[in-house]
């Protein structure tokens, strides 16, 4: 009897297929091993979907971070674009940092994302950015990216996903459950399809956790932006030096901002009811004992309380003098 052409193909014996699992498995062993994330992370069990998908996110980063570098200006320096990349750079950080390919796929993610929002290095390394933030933002951040240069870096102020949120304070502020309001700045990379962004989350909108330095005032307004109250420094800084009984209270805070500059307040007025809080690029003020300006920078929370009498709803700017 001819033997069947199938009989030769004999299927592997049971010892050869656990063979060949024990290698594969040694391979992605190794191969996490490798990978960009912090020892505590890589050493725990991670799916080989996972693994590979960590995998060719870390290639797309060493291909454009791995060879020659540029020279960076003063300017990259200040929006977080070092030219030496270490994990002592990205400590330095009050936030984490993000790297981007030119499709807005995460290149690169620090490890401080579970600390701000909760979120996993893992789970969203490889993944777009944009699953992460709020869908009403997400034309906002692509503005961002798509308009920032070598030479003109951008700021933007978006909702991001947190895990955190829960277990915040009770008090705070939440116009967006089970998101985050970060300040991104955002730099090209060392070629036209990279971005690298610094995350900066927002303080707590809670005026008792905000601390207020010796160069800053505060001022709180209506939803309006009609100045209900003032701090001393703030009356010492805007009030007219010919009026002594003047006040700041009761004017519109666009009033004080140098025209040239209202559309940062502008933009932030609209913003803020969606986000909660905010954070300015640099705008000027005009000190009214001069008439000169100076340029600050404003931590901004819309606050919302609630009681069986009345609905209050203001705004609170805590300005820093540059």
């Amino acid at each position: 009897m001819e033997s069947s052409p199938y009989r030769d193909k004999q299927k592997p014996s049971k010892s050869q297929a656990q063979q060949r699992r024990q290698m594969e498995n040694f391979e992605f062993s190794q191969l996490a091993k490798e990978l960009p994330l912090a020892r505590a992370i890589s050493g725990q069990h991670i799916d080989k979907t996972t693994m590979v998908r960590l995998a060719t996110a870390y290639i797309k980063l060493y291909n454009i971070f791995g060879q020659g570098r540029r020279a960076y200006s003063s300017a990259d320096y200040y929006y977080g674009s070092d030219s030496h990349w270490t994990s002592n750079h990205l400590d330095l950080l009050d936030g984490f940092f993000v790297i981007l390919d030119r499709r807005g796929d995460v290149l690169y993610i620090s490890e401080t994302i579970s600390i701000y929002l909760g979120l996993s290095q893992v789970e969203m390394t490889g993944n777009p950015m944009v699953d992460y933030i709020h869908e009403q933002d997400i034309n906002c951040f692509n503005s961002a990216l798509n308009y920032c240069d070598r030479y003109w870096p951008q700021m933007c102020n978006v909702r991001v996903k947190s895990s955190l949120t829960k277990r915040a304070n009770k008090d705070a502020v939440r116009a967006s459950p089970g998101y985050k309001v970060l300040r991104l700045e955002i730099t090209m990379g060392p070629n036209p399809n990279t971005r690298m962004i610094a995350c900066y989350p927002m303080p707590t909108p809670v005026l008792s956790t905000v601390t207020i330095s010796s160069n800053s005032f505060v001022i709180i307004t209506s939803i309006d932006l009609r100045i209900t109250f003032a701090d001393e420094k703030a009356h010492q800084l805007l009030r007219n030096l010919y009026f002594q009984d003047s006040n700041i209270k009761g004017m519109s805070y666009y009033s004080l901002v140098d025209v040239t500059d209202s559309e940062v307040i502008s933009k932030m007025h609209f913003d803020i009811f969606n986000l909660g809080a905010y954070k300015t690029p640099y705008y000027r003020m005009i000190s009214n004992q001069t008439a000169n300006t100076f340029y600050v920078e404003s931590n901004i929370f819309r606050h919302t309380s609630v009681s069986s009498k009345q609905f209050n709803d203001s705004i609170t700017f805590v300005s820093s003098i540059l």
